[in-house]
């Protein structure tokens, strides 16, 4: 649990660092085609910083695996702290379901509140028409603020560029999807831990092939000195 727990604790520093970053430089992506580019772009890149972070724990858990069934095999005592820390599908699915459980809520709830909160149409009112501002003021219908839909458009930042792209109701659906993509990123890499440490192993024993090779031929290649005369 406290493997999954610190898992997942990194996932969420990676997405808050991408939220912060498009909060600062992505906030009107959505009414811009390079920002737009650029917000899916970023997105991207954060979604692969997710999936290395995933598989280097994956694979450094593999590792950790195999060193202690060695230090079994020798008689040694393991540390039940490092036991907990080796490579299980169980921790993977177990950090998946603890780095969704906050987006999913926040996503429900904004589902559930927004009902509470109907969409209102915005009329275009030619300024000739109210010739008393008191009048005016009373006409105009003040729609009020959803907090829930706030602080659920903070969260998805990333997904700024699609804010404008389709209706509110939509939004608040895709809000359900987009609580995936990182939490993903970081499980699919974690469950490739045993493919990179077998990949890592077979690059280490054809570099040592390469470099036993090359020595080889160096050796042959070594010019012999003039033999001495007789």
């Amino acid at each position: 649990m406290n493997v999954s727990l610190s898992y997942a604790a990194r996932t969420w520093g990676i997405y808050a660092a991408l939220v912060l970053m498009c909060l600062l430089f992505m906030s009107g992506a959505s009414g811009s085609v390079i920002l737009t580019i650029l917000n899916i772009a970023v997105l991207l890149g954060f979604l692969l910083v997710a999936f290395n972070e995933g598989a280097y724990n994956g694979e450094k858990a593999c590792t950790l695996a195999v060193s202690l069934e060695k230090q079994l095999k020798e008689g040694r005592v393991v540390d039940e702290k490092a036991r907990r820390q080796v490579f299980s599908r169980k921790t993977g699915v177990l950090m998946l379901i603890i780095c969704l459980l906050p987006f999913l809520f926040i996503s429900a709830l904004n589902l559930a509140v927004a009902p509470m909160y109907p969409e209102v149409e915005t009329v275009q009112v030619e300024r000739e028409k109210w010739t008393d501002p008191n009048e005016a003021a009373d006409e105009i219908a003040y729609q009020p603020i959803n907090p829930v839909n706030v602080i659920a458009r903070l969260v998805y930042m990333p997904y700024v560029f699609t804010y404008e792209a389709v209706s509110k109701s939509t939004l608040n659906l895709l809000f359900l999807l987009y609580a995936f993509p990182m939490p993903l990123a970081a499980f699919i890499g974690y469950m490739m831990g045993p493919a990179l440490r077998q990949k890592k192993l077979r690059d280490i024993a054809l570099g040592k092939k390469r470099k036993m090779r090359n020595l080889k031929v160096n050796r042959q290649r070594k010019p012999r000195g003039p033999k001495a005369e007789v």
